[in-house]
């Protein structure tokens, strides 16, 4: 039986995917209003893309805005044309979504709807349930299917005018070093609160201004300065911190003796990235690994399609999708000083929204650094700016893969 979806374009074409992605019908019309042309654009290649060649697409975009009794009209018109449809081809089924479209576009939507017959979905992510109800919208036929997993990091991304290249965790060999790293990642990420000393001095130490990593062309990445290679702590270090020199040069990432111990050396860049903070984006992989999200993708460069703000591409800690949802994951490690940490981090919130814009996704910052508890936390600064962003400092980043089961299984970051 021959299947036609009528799609509501709106500001989140992702939903607009799921019921399309999951139903494939055999025809498509995307309704959008002259805002979202572009939008409506990009989903008629990635549909061409997903769905089978066969499958038709039509586009009715010259929906009216802000204007009740004209969006009534044009749905109507709509409606109408499915009526002709169906009439010429009598086996034909017609379902239609409104995404998150606004009450009254939606009101309007269902009542012209009633000149055809066409069942109505309901994409409910946090229910994980597909609702249909019959023409008429009678309650006795409503009917539900478990949403499936459709959507992966890509699609996401290229559905809001996004492109992932050169992700690190597509490389087999950072996959490779970041599991020979395992142990120590999570020696790290569990004692982070007792190191955070020392991990936000090896920051410093690495990237300020006198730090191990050359200023090379942004186009050749980063390079060890050789004549920077050889550091030395603000401080001598103690317990554990000395401990946790020993694991690293144990491991060949740096070097590093008690016979002076304000003295580091890095060997290799690959060391020197990782104690520079990279650390902290293997664990947030290696975590995601364990809870079972296995499309997280780390150090992945998003560009914008329309090529606006492609002078500094985004160069995303983690990304990684789980039922259709994304989940936005920026690492923060700071340099020494609690206020050189508060400022980064407010700085790096405000970052991630202006890098996620548009993007529908829980977001999420793992901080690692010396917090002044006599001041305001940055969690605090956080929801006094009102910025949408879970935080998790220190002491609470050996929780992250009971927060990520927690995300996985309900769709919310756990609170405080």
């Amino acid at each position: 039986m021959p299947h036609l979806h009528v799609a509501l374009v709106t500001e989140r074409p992702e939903a607009s995917l799921i019921p399309l992605l999951q139903l494939r019908p055999q025809r498509v019309v995307l309704v959008a209003g002259r805002q979202q042309q572009q939008t409506v654009e990009r989903l008629q290649i990635l549909l061409q893309h997903e769905l089978s060649s066969q499958t038709e697409i039509d586009r009715w975009d010259e929906m009216p805005e802000r204007d009740p009794q004209r969006i009534s009209a044009f749905a109507t018109g709509l409606a109408q044309w499915l009526s002709r449809l169906q009439r010429d081809t009598p086996e034909l089924t017609v379902t239609y979504d409104l995404a998150d479209s606004d009450k009254l576009t939606a009101l309007l939507f269902q009542q012209a709807m009633r000149h055809c017959k066409a069942d109505w979905l309901y994409v409910d992510s946090r229910a994980g349930a597909l609702y249909r109800m019959g023409p008429g919208l009678n309650p006795s036929t409503l009917e539900a299917v478990a949403i499936e997993p459709v959507l992966d990091v890509d699609t996401f991304l290229q559905a809001n005018g996004r492109k992932r290249i050169k992700a690190l965790s597509d490389n087999p060999a950072w996959r490779s070093a970041a599991e020979r790293h395992k142990a120590l990642t999570h020696y790290l990420g569990h004692q982070a609160d007792k190191l955070a000393w020392l991990l936000s001095e090896l920051h410093e130490r690495v990237h300020g201004s006198q730090g191990a990593l050359g200023t090379a062309d942004p186009n050749e990445g980063p390079h060890l300065d050789p004549s920077a290679r050889q550091q030395r702590l603000s401080r001598a270090p103690h317990f554990p911190c000395t401990d946790a020199l020993s694991e690293l040069n144990a491991a060949g990432l740096l070097e590093w003796s008690s016979a002076d111990p304000q003295r580091v050396s890095f060997s290799s860049l690959a060391g020197a990235l990782y104690i520079g903070g990279g650390w902290l984006t293997e664990f947030a992989w290696l975590c995601a690994q364990e809870v079972g999200l296995h499309q997280a993708c780390c150090g992945a460069h998003v560009l914008d399609l329309s090529g606006q703000h492609n002078g500094e591409p985004v160069v995303s800690d983690c990304l990684a999708v789980h039922h259709n949802q994304l989940l936005f994951i920026e690492c923060l490690t700071t340099g020494p000083g609690p206020d050189a940490c508060l400022q980064q981090g407010l700085k790096r919130l405000h970052d991630m929204l202006d890098h996620s814009a548009g993007l529908a996704s829980t977001r999420l910052l793992l901080a690692c650094g010396e917090f002044d508890r006599a001041c305001q936390h940055l969690t605090d600064l956080q929801r006094s700016q009102g910025l949408e962003v879970a935080v998790i400092e220190c002491g609470e980043l050996k929780q992250l893969p009971v927060y990520l089961r927690h995300w996985m299984e309900t769709g919310r970051w756990p609170q405080p």
